[in-house]
C-alpha cells in the first residue's frame, strides 16, 4: 500500500472539495457540527488548504487534490490507491457542481455519497452556509436523530464569545482580497489604521503571498506606516490570528478564516452581496456603500447595473462601525 494508506473508522466521513480558500472556509462551520455525528471527518482538497483545516481541527486527515493520483477521481480510470482509500470511508460528501465526479466514484465506490453545490445559484437569496446546512439535511447524509444533532451543534458554532477589545489590542487590517474590484485600497486603510493609533489601538497591516502590488507601494512610501506582516503560509497566519483581538479586511477567504477563529470582524463589502457572502458567526460587522441586491453582487441605487463603488465607504465610517460595535468605550 502507498503513503497514503488509511485505517478504518465507523462512522467517518470523506469530504471532497475543489474550491478556492473563501470557499473552503465557508464549510468549516458545517464540518465541525459534522464532528457531533461522525468519529472521523478527511478531506480531499487542495493540500494547502488541508494543512490549514486538519492545524486548526477542521480535519484530521488530508489528501492532495493536485497530485496525480487524486486527479484520477475525474477519469475513467481512478487510481487503484485512490480506490481503496475512499473505499474505506463509510460515507463520502463531495462539495462540487461536478456530476462527472459523481459518477466516477459512484460507478467504483459501494459507500454512501452525496453530492451538494458548494454555494447557491445568483437567484436564490440565502446567506452560503444557510444554503449549505438546509442541502447536508436535505440530502440524506444524515439520520432524523442526527440531524437534529447537526442542527444543535451548527447554532452553538454561531456563539463565539466575543473578545474584549481596548486600547492596546492588536487589530489586523487586510487590504488584499482575491479580486482587485473586492479591495476597498490602501490608502483608506492606512487612513484608518492612523485612526486607530490614535485611538491607542495596534494595527498591524497583514500582506500575504499574493499582495505583491501592495507590499511594493507600501516599500515605496516616505511617511511612516504601521507594521506590516507578511503571511507567507497558514501556519504564520494562524500565528497571527491567534494574537489578535480584532480584524478589518475586504470581502476575502482570509476574513471568514478570521471570523472562524473567534476575532471580532469587520468586513468591508462592495461589489458582492454580504448578505450572501458575510462570514458566518455573531461577531461580525459588515459596512457596504448604498446598494441594491442583483444577485450575486451588489449594484447602485442610481443606475441599477454597476458595481457598488467602495469609495463611498470613509475610513472614519469603518472605524466609528468597528468601535461603536466591538470596542469598550473609550
Amino acid at each position: 500500500m502507498s503513503e497514503y494508506s488509511t485505517q478504518r473508522f465507523d462512522p467517518h466521513l470523506l469530504i471532497v472539495h475543489q474550491g478556492a480558500l473563501g470557499d473552503f472556509v465557508v464549510t468549516f462551520s458545517i464540518l465541525r457540527a459534522f464532528r457531533a455525528v461522525f468519529d472521523r471527518i478527511d478531506g480531499i482538497c487542495r493540500s494547502s488548504f488541508g494543512r490549514l483545516a486538519s492545524e486548526i481541527g477542521v480535519l484530521d486527515r488530508h489528501y492532495p487534490l493536485e497530485s496525480a493520483h487524486f486527479a484520477s477521481l475525474y477519469t475513467d480510470h481512478m487510481n487503484s490507491d485512490v480506490r481503496q482509500i475512499i473505499s474505506s470511508y463509510s460515507h463520502i460528501l463531495l462539495f462540487s457542481f461536478s456530476r462527472t465526479l459523481e459518477q466516477s466514484i459512484r460507478k467504483t465506490i459501494r459507500s454512501q455519497i452525496y453530492r451538494i453545490a458548494p454555494w447557491p445559484d445568483e437567484l436564490i437569496p440565502v446567506h452560503v452556509t444557510e444554503f449549505l446546512s438546509d442541502q447536508v439535511l436535505q440530502c440524506g447524509i444524515l439520520s432524523s436523530a442526527d440531524s437534529q444533532v447537526f442542527r444543535h451543534a451548527l447554532s452553538a458554532s454561531d456563539q463565539v464569545r466575543r473578545p474584549i477589545i481596548s486600547p492596546g489590542s492588536t487589530i489586523i487590517l487586510n487590504p488584499g482580497a482575491g479580486s482587485i474590484k473586492k479591495r476597498w485600497g490602501l490608502e483608506r486603510y492606512l487612513a484608518l489604521a492612523a485612526d486607530l493609533t490614535s485611538h491607542g489601538f495596534r494595527p498591524v497591516v497583514l500582506l500575504g503571498p499574493a499582495e505583491g502590488d501592495i507590499e511594493e507601494e507600501l516599500r515605496q512610501r516616505s511617511e511612516s506606516i504601521p507594521q506590516v506582516v507578511r503571511s507567507d503560509s497558514f501556519s504564520d497566519l494562524l500565528l497571527l490570528l491567534r494574537t489578535a483581538k480584532g480584524y478589518i479586511g475586504n470581502d476575502s477567504g482570509v476574513s471568514h478564516l478570521a471570523a472562524y477563529m473567534g476575532l471580532s470582524v469587520l468586513v468591508v463589502f462592495g461589489p458582492t452581496d454580504p448578505n450572501r457572502w458575510r462570514p458566518f458567526g455573531n461577531n461580525v460587522c459588515v459596512v457596504k456603500p448604498t446598494v441594491v441586491s442583483k444577485g450575486h453582487y451588489n449594484v447602485t441605487e442610481a443606475t441599477g447595473n454597476e458595481p457598488a463603488p467602495l469609495g463611498q465607504i470613509s475610513p472614519r465610517q469603518v472605524f466609528k462601525s468597528f468601535q461603536d460595535t466591538f470596542c469598550l468605550a473609550i
